[in-house]
């Protein structure tokens, strides 16, 4: 699939909010429960070619940690996001950008996606790391609720208003 320089910027964008939004969340203490960096992660899914967007999902957190530190290589949340990255960028892109689907309807397909591979990862870990998996894992679920929620009520109407603007901006050029 082709992509287009504007996608290669967009993504750039998308890469820097990803970094810098969850900064800003756990200076005012509000913390991961939010999931701060998967606003810019979903939104690049549902606006930015297929392949940008995955490369976007999946150096966010590999590039955070890096950087900040958080999230942590161990135990291993940093690997955990990064797959997380995979499906929440590569979910709207499939099912929004292919095959049309409605934002709200993506959104939620994507939003499963994302907690089923959460949860199961957090149970492969916690099985590694001897920890109680069944509470750690529904834990990790409840956490990011009101995420989850923010989510919902905020990307879709983005979605379509950032949609909107980049095509009226695509006649102009």
């Amino acid at each position: 699939m082709s992509y287009h320089g504007r996608d290669v910027v967009l993504g750039g964008l998308f890469l820097a909010l990803a970094l810098v939004i969850p900064i800003l969340f756990h200076t005012v203490g509000l913390g991961s429960a939010f999931l701060p960096m998967f606003f810019p992660i979903i939104t690049a899914g549902f606006l930015i070619a297929p392949a940008v967007a995955l490369a976007v999902g999946i150096t966010s957190p590999l590039l955070s940690a890096l950087m900040t530190g958080m999230p942590p290589f161990f135990p291993p949340i940093a690997f955990i996001m990064m797959a997380e990255g995979l499906i929440l960028a590569g979910i709207p892109s499939l099912l929004y950008q292919k095959y049309r689907l409605n934002s709200y309807l993506t959104l939620i397909l994507t939003l499963t996606g994302d907690r089923i591979v959460l949860f199961l990862a957090v149970i492969g870990v916690s099985k590694w790391l001897d920890l109680p998996e069944n509470i750690l894992g529904w834990a990790s679920l409840i956490r990011g609720l009101p995420g989850i929620i923010l989510i919902m009520l905020i990307i879709p109407p983005l979605v379509e208003k950032l949609k909107t603007r980049m095509a009226f901006i695509s006649l102009m050029e």
